[in-house]
């Protein structure tokens, strides 16, 4: 019992409970995805359970490469999916994972050779270390959100929310409490704050136990293979698949990478296997009838216990959403109360927030501008690769501008030339 006592306090210990908080925390995930397909006519059960199964996988696939990642569900490209090109602009189920299949091709062919990680490798250092604060400030104002501490404003960007509000207070009062403790020294301190606003919760009725909180998977015929429907729908769709392949194909690419760089993990490492990993799990998720998949940003909750043992974190997060694969009307009940995910992933945020290094001294105009525009964007869109697209754009130009080209790489002119072709040829079909 001593041993246990003492493996369950050591540096390994805290790896296991970092990913089992981290497994938790990504439930509201795999619940949103499910809703947000279902609205597109996707089978919300079958979508959860494969959207679990496949962050699990890949959590795990990262863990043996010794990066302390867990892989989750794209919520926003999700949403952008469904909204655009299948309510708006008419696309069948079929259609939109055709293209997905077609689109994770080509990303596994740029990851197996090489040409991914040459993109990624050429990134200049200000857009590199602006990553986590850019990461960062996006989790606390999507957790802010989401706990109804900020709400949408006709007259400004955000106002404060309603504190009389139960979520609002109980998400609150999650946050001071793993400040507070952390403030303490309380090595513990963020699942003692979880599971003291998870108790809390509970106590005072926000939350019930359903009749039937687990069940089998089912409705996996209704997802998988949905590709091969692709030629029910509409032909002139195929102008609209078109004109978003090439920015799907980027999204792949810079949104695993940007959040895994800004996560600090191992960030040394060379990233053709990461994005190896990526790659596949995107293939398998359209396959299967999912949306892309990227590195989670929960996973910020590793600390230095999950970096200094990535597969024991890996392992713990795979357990945890394989439990939670079986465990979806418990996960709804989270999603709808979030009031205990909600602390985590602010506080995530702030530590990603607070390890953040920028040289600003030692950066031109052309650095902190592009510095700044990734800052700002990713916050506002919640989208990693339009940020990063946006930077690079702006400190090429900026960079020409001054004379100063020799310092692009051919890759970094290829890429903004790349962006902005994108940009207009949407355009010009939309």
């Amino acid at each position: 019992m001593d041993r246990c006592v003492r493996w369950w306090n050591s540096e390994a210990g805290g790896a296991v409970r970092a990913g089992l908080v981290t497994a938790l925390c990504m439930s509201a995930g795999l619940v949103l995805v499910s809703e947000v397909a279902a609205e597109a006519g996707a089978y919300a059960p079958a979508v959860y359970v494969i959207a679990a199964a496949l962050a699990a996988l890949g959590t795990l696939a990262l863990g043996r490469l010794r990066l302390a990642v867990a892989l989750g569900p794209d919520l926003m490209t999700a949403g952008w999916l469904m909204a655009l090109l299948v309510i708006s602009h008419g696309l069948t189920l079929g259609q939109l994972y055709a293209l997905l299949v077609v689109v994770a091709l080509f990303a596994c062919a740029a990851a197996f050779t090489g040409a991914a990680a040459r993109i990624v490798q050429t990134v200049p250092l200000c857009i590199r270390q602006a990553l986590p604060l850019a990461l960062g400030t996006m989790m606390v104002l999507w957790g802010l959100e989401r706990g109804r501490m900020l709400l949408a404003s006709p007259v400004h960007l955000v106002m404060l929310g309603d504190y009389a509000d139960p979520l609002a207070y109980f998400s609150l009062l999650g946050i001071v409490l793993i400040l507070g403790l952390r403030a303490l020294g309380v090595r513990q301190a963020v699942g003692c704050g979880l599971v003291i606003t998870a108790a809390l919760s509970f106590i005072e009725g926000f939350w019930i136990i359903p009749p039937a909180p687990f069940y089998a998977p089912e409705g996996l015929d209704r997802s998988i293979g949905l590709f091969l429907l692709a030629g029910e729908g509409d032909a002139k769709a195929l102008a609209t698949m078109v004109a978003v392949a090439p920015w799907l194909f980027l999204l792949m690419i810079l949104n695993f990478w940007g959040t895994w760089q800004a996560l600090g993990v191992n960030v040394d490492a060379q990233p053709r296997k990461p994005l190896r990993v990526a790659a596949l799990a995107n293939l398998l998720a359209a396959l299967c009838g999912m949306t892309p998949m990227t590195a989670a940003p929960e996973s910020a909750l590793a600390g230095e216990a999950g970096r200094a043992h990535p597969r024991a974190y890996a392992a713990s997060t795979a357990a945890g959403l394989l439990l939670l694969l079986c465990a979806a009307p418990l996960a709804k009940e989270l999603a709808s109360f979030p009031a205990m995910l909600v602390p985590c992933i602010v506080v995530a945020g702030l530590f990603l927030i607070a390890r953040t290094q920028l040289a600003w001294a030692a950066f031109d105009l052309a650095e902190r501008t592009a510095a700044i525009a990734l800052v700002v964007l990713v916050p506002l869109t919640y989208d990693m690769a339009l940020g990063c697209s946006v930077a690079t754009v702006a400190y090429v130009l900026l960079k020409v501008l001054a004379d100063r080209a020799q310092d692009v790489t051919r890759t970094m002119r290829g890429l903004a030339a790349f962006t902005v072709l994108i940009v207009f040829f949407d355009a010009w079909l939309f």
